[in-house]
């Protein structure tokens, strides 16, 4: 018999699926090619209902999710996003999280909060401690 340790072996990793859902296309393109530089597969929305067929359509295994977004913000877009899909791991991204919406936020099973400006290190470490690499 064979047996293999897939725990964190670089291609069960590098297979992940990202869902970036986040209104500042020069934001989105900067953690698209961070994540896809570390071995991530990513998707991309630039507003809530985007975001919500494309999580339909791709099923990825975490969504990093902008609060602010015009249209539909982010809580509304993962209230949503969880009457189908209880499961997908998701991170907030934020410049300014009122408690209210923290707690809106833990509500709806939030893994982590990265607040906005970040560095590179600090997404690729938050997606690391989430996948738990």
């Amino acid at each position: 018999m064979h047996f293999s340790d897939h725990s964190s072996s670089g291609k069960e990793m590098k297979n992940r699926k990202i869902l970036i859902i986040e209104d500042d296309p020069e934001l989105l393109g900067l953690m698209r090619h961070v994540m896809e530089r570390d071995g991530y597969l990513v998707y991309c929305a630039a507003n809530g209902p985007d975001g919500i067929l494309r999580n339909t359509q791709e099923n990825p295994d975490l969504i990093i999710l902008d609060l602010h977004m015009p249209e539909m913000d982010g809580i509304e877009t993962l209230r949503i996003i969880r009457e189908s899909d209880d499961s997908v791991l998701v991170v907030i991204l934020t410049g300014y999280a009122s408690p209210d919406t923290i707690r809106a936020a833990a509500d709806l099973n939030v893994s982590e909060y990265l607040s906005k400006p970040f560095e590179n290190q600090e997404l690729v470490s938050v997606i690391g401690s989430v996948f738990k690499l």
